[in-house]
């Protein structure tokens, strides 16, 4: 979201034509223009006072002369310029607008460029005005919405709060001497969002989209300040409020990934502030958004991986198994992902895809001792008691030993002509050796990480060879076949 724009305008000096008047012009309308160029003289003087006495006359006449004189469209040019002066922003508009479209009807292109540029010095003025104060209200306290930690950030707070009001009060002046600039109506949009007013700046970035369809960045601040409401709500709880606005964002644009993310992001969290099987449905309508969301963003695995992770909370393993695929396509090396993909395939009793899967995890990081655990326990529930052993030992050895600070001269300490000592021999020195112990028996465990091969010996005997480089098969009987 890009709010912030300074807008450079050069305003237009009117020079000796403002004191123009046209030949019988009604003597009010003539009386209000005498006055507004009496004020401005006086401005100039610095005599206040009476400038301000000139131009609220000038306003009187000129008011008068509007009723009697309609098209007299530069008299109505001058009413809007003596409001304007007065930071009437919206009479100042409305007047502007009025003698701008009467002098074009008459073609006078001259004229209408000069009441142009200084309608928009005015507008320029108020707007830069605006984002000046709307900065600084940021750099006073970033993160208006959020609550304050202790006095000094209330006091920080209130600050920037004045600076938002000076800032609102600006920008509504330049929108009313503009109506619908696409700039203003930015800029506005995106102060209300700052200030957490998130149903006024969706109203502003619509009007202003009205004035200038297709406008990226309206269009973008309409979407953040969606967003942001919609957040909001669910922030507060107010998950069945929030679920509406976000259908109905759906329905509009059914392929914005981000409403669906976002519906995803609201079930989910739905789904956490419930208890036992209730959590279930809403975990499962997370995750259909989430995959719909990486539907629609073919290459985000960030998306997919949510969608598998919400599907798995709702044991909807199928569906997760399919997700976590996904994930690992795009993300070939996600342990993660190949770790939870091993989970539901167990579920599904597909267990060779399963020990696949969760193998090709602990070979990518073969030092984490969890995954060796879960590849064990796959391996049990599969049948293949040879293979869980294997994987086990060397959870137990990571979980419950420490490695030798020196694994060269550990491995040297083999009793002669031992198991130990011939692995030595034949495998060389081991890049790790962790000595443990489990039921008041002593083990060293050798891990080759490289070679993807460990061997555990007890006092020089062998124990296990574990070899994580070979995937192990299932044993058990496939889904829907008798043993």
């Amino acid at each position: 979201m890009k709010p912030i724009m300074r807008v450079v305008l050069t305003a237009i000096v009117l020079g000796g034509w403002m004191a123009h008047t046209a030949e019988a012009r009604n003597e009010h309308c003539a009386g209000g223009i005498q006055y507004v160029v009496g004020g401005l003289k006086d401005k100039d003087k610095g005599n206040t006072d009476d400038y301000l006495r000139q131009m609220n006359k000038a306003v009187s006449q000129l008011e008068q002369c509007a009723k009697e004189a309609p098209d007299d469209y530069e008299a109505l040019a001058y009413l809007g310029w003596a409001y304007a002066e007065l930071d009437s922003g919206a009479q100042a508009g409305k007047y502007f607008d009025l003698a701008i479209k009467g002098l074009e009807t008459k073609g006078d292109k001259k004229k209408i460029d000069q009441w142009t540029g200084n309608r928009n010095s005015y507008w320029v003025r108020a707007l830069n005005d605006g984002i000046t104060n709307m900065k600084a209200a940021q750099e006073a306290y970033q993160d208006y919405c959020k609550t304050p930690d202790n006095d000094a950030d209330k006091t920080l707070q209130a600050e920037a709060g004045k600076r938002y009001a000076v800032a609102e009060a600006s920008m509504l002046r330049a929108a009313a001497l503009r109506p619908g600039e696409a700039t203003t109506m930015r800029n506005l949009g995106s102060l209300y969002v700052f200030t957490c007013r998130y149903q006024q700046a969706m109203q502003v970035f619509e009007e202003g989209l009205k004035a200038s369809p297709g406008d990226t960045n309206l269009t973008a601040g309409l979407r953040a300040a969606r967003e942001s409401y919609a957040g909001y709500l669910v922030d507060q709880k107010k998950y069945d409020e929030a679920q509406k606005f976000y259908e109905d964002l759906a329905k509009v644009d059914p392929k914005d990934a981000n409403t669906q993310l976002s519906l995803a992001d609201l079930h989910f969290k739905r789904a956490q502030s419930l208890e036992g099987d209730a959590r279930k449905p809403e975990f499962k309508l997370a995750g259909d958004h989430y995959a719909q969301a990486a539907t629609l963003r073919g290459t985000d695995a960030d998306l997919s991986f949510n969608a598998a992770l919400a599907y798995q909370n709702a044991n909807e393993w199928d569906k997760a198994s399919q997700s976590w695929k996904r994930t690992v396509e795009l993300r070939p090396e996600d342990t993660d992902a190949l770790s939870s993909l091993g989970s539901c395939l167990v579920e599904l009793k597909r267990c060779d895809e399963a020990i696949a899967a969760v193998n090709k995890a602990v070979n990518l990081k073969p030092q984490n001792k969890n995954l060796h655990r879960q590849l064990g326990a796959i391996y049990t529930k599969c049948g293949n008691n040879q293979k869980a052993t294997e994987s086990l030992m060397l959870y137990l050895a990571m979980q419950n030993g420490q490695p030798d600070p020196d694994a060269g001269a550990a491995a040297k300490a083999a009793p002669a002509g031992s198991a130990a000592a011939k692995t030595a021999a034949s495998e060389g020195t081991p890049d790790q050796v962790i000595k443990w112990v489990a039921d008041n028996q002593k083990y060293e465990t050798w891990f080759y990480w490289n070679k993807k091969v460990a061997y555990t010996f007890s006092a020089g005997t062998q124990v296990s060879k574990s070899d994580w480089g070979n995937v192990g098969k299932s044993t058990a009987p496939a889904p829907g076949k008798k043993s």
